[in-house]
Order: structure tokens, then C-alpha cells, then sequence
């Protein structure tokens, strides 16, 4: 990946550079800003995996989950209008059956409000409320650290659950 293919500076290539799971992350080709992408798409395939491993069911509708891989990860609070702080918070995003992410409705808005709470507790509630009021410059060094985040975050899960079918790049610890 040379720094021109990605408009990237040396100090922010050096950075991705420094990541050696970086490349192996899929892009799921929803942004234009690869960083973006990537970072979206550690962070989709953790929330999936965590749910998944964890829980084994659909956060709104509390259908079992067969595989992580068929799943969304979907959102309480949307990100358009809400930006980036809400949108890549991890406590934010479940594992969703497909339809459920698509075709949402209020009822299936409060199933899933419910099952954050019997989760994580009322607080949940008010921390992804703070982080809809966070104002964040959301650059590409700002996805940058939601992937080290989110990689952190695989580790623990990996420590957790050993035996399990890690994407790819998750193989490499």
C-alpha cells in the first residue's frame, strides 16, 4: 500500500505501516477513507464475534445465532446524525439478525434496549447518551486508534475463548 494509493502523509503511513494485521483486515467497501473502512470493519467483525461467543442471540430479537459470520452488527443509536464517536462506540453496536438490522421498528428498538440494559446494566443507556454528545475530530488518525482499540479488544477475546473461528487477521497474535 504506497502512500499515494491512499493519499496518505509518511507519518500516517508509517503508523498503518506499523500494524501488521492492518492489511488483512477486509474492507467491507462501505467508505471511501480506507482507514475508515478498515477500522469499521475490525470493529463490525468484534461486536459480531463478542455477541456470538458471548450471548449466542440476536440483541433485538433474541433469535439464536448459528454463526458470528451471519450476522450484522448493528446499531442502538444510529450513526448518521450522531457521528462517528456514537457510531464506532463498541457498547453501541450488537450483533443483529440481518433482517433485524435492515427493517427495524420501534418494537424491535426497545427489545434491543432491553437486552442492553439485562447486559450492561441502566448505564449503558447514558454512556452511549455522552458519547452522541462528544465532539471528536474524526480523521483518519481518529480510525487509526479504533483499530489498535478494537485489535486490544480481539486479544482479551481470543484470551477468553481460544478456540473459536477468528477472522483472519486475529490468527496472527
Amino acid at each position: 500500500m504506497g502512500i499515494k494509493k491512499y493519499n496518505m502523509n509518511k507519518r500516517l503511513q508509517t503508523k498503518v505501516n506499523s500494524l501488521s494485521y492492518f492489511k488483512k483486515i477486509k474492507r467491507k467497501g462501505r467508505y471511501t477513507n480506507v482507514i475508515k473502512d478498515k477500522a469499521w470493519a475490525i470493529l463490525s467483525d468484534y461486536v459480531r464475534m463478542r455477541d456470538f461467543l458471548t450471548y449466542k442471540k440476536c440483541v433485538s430479537s433474541g433469535k439464536i445465532i448459528q454463526s458470528w459470520r451471519d450476522t450484522d452488527a448493528g446499531h442502538f443509536e444510529s450513526m448518521g446524525g450522531n457521528g462517528a464517536s456514537v457510531g464506532f462506540y463498541h457498547l453501541n453496536i450488537h450483533a443483529q439478525s440481518k433482517i433485524d438490522n435492515k427493517i427495524s421498528s420501534m418494537a424491535t428498538g426497545a427489545k434491543y434496549r432491553d437486552e442492553l440494559i439485562a447486559r450492561y446494566g441502566e448505564s449503558v443507556l447514558s454512556k452511549i447518551q455522552e458519547k452522541k454528545r462528544e465532539t471528536i475530530k474524526a480523521d483518519e488518525w481518529y480510525f487509526i486508534s479504533k483499530i489498535e482499540e478494537t485489535y486490544g479488544m480481539f486479544v482479551k477475546l481470543k484470551k477468553e475463548f481460544p478456540i473459536a473461528d477468528y477472522p483472519d487477521y486475529i490468527t496472527m497474535m
